[in-house]
């Protein structure tokens, strides 16, 4: 009887476990979003790959995690925030994906995030900004 209550519980937790892991793979980290949604690239570029894909208005390439900070700041500086939500995320492989609406004062853009797991710290390896005209 006590084995069978071992295993019961066992199987218990172990499912548990997978559910709670399950539930936060595939989102964003909530400081990625909090930083975003305050303008923040310093905060932000804790995050960035050593080397990141920045596709931004009027600019795109590969850069360091420096440039991208600085490519980041001008953007946030040109285009302060007014709000931020994730609109939709999820997991492609080995990589996490978010897609959010990011509203200033005069427009909004779609930004993509495309994060991976490095260790046990999740880093970003790509952002793309686009204009939305909704």
């Amino acid at each position: 009887m006590k084995l069978k209550k071992l295993i019961l519980f066992t199987f218990l937790f172990c499912s548990v476990s997978v559910l709670i892991h399950g539930q936060t793979e595939g989102k964003l980290q909530d400081e990625i979003v909090v930083a975003t949604r305050n303008g923040d690239s310093g905060q932000l570029s804790q995050y960035f790959n050593d080397r990141i894909e920045l596709v931004l208005p009027g600019q795109s390439g590969v850069y360091s995690r420096e440039q991208a900070r600085f490519l980041v700041k001008d953007f946030f500086d040109s285009h302060p925030p007014v709000s931020f939500q994730v609109i939709h995320q999820g997991v492609r492989e080995n990589a996490t994906f978010a897609i959010g609406r990011y509203h200033f004062n005069t427009g909004q853009f779609r930004i993509l995030f495309l994060t991976k797991r490095a260790g046990d710290k999740t880093l970003i390896h790509q952002i793309r900004v686009e204009r939305q005209d909704d």
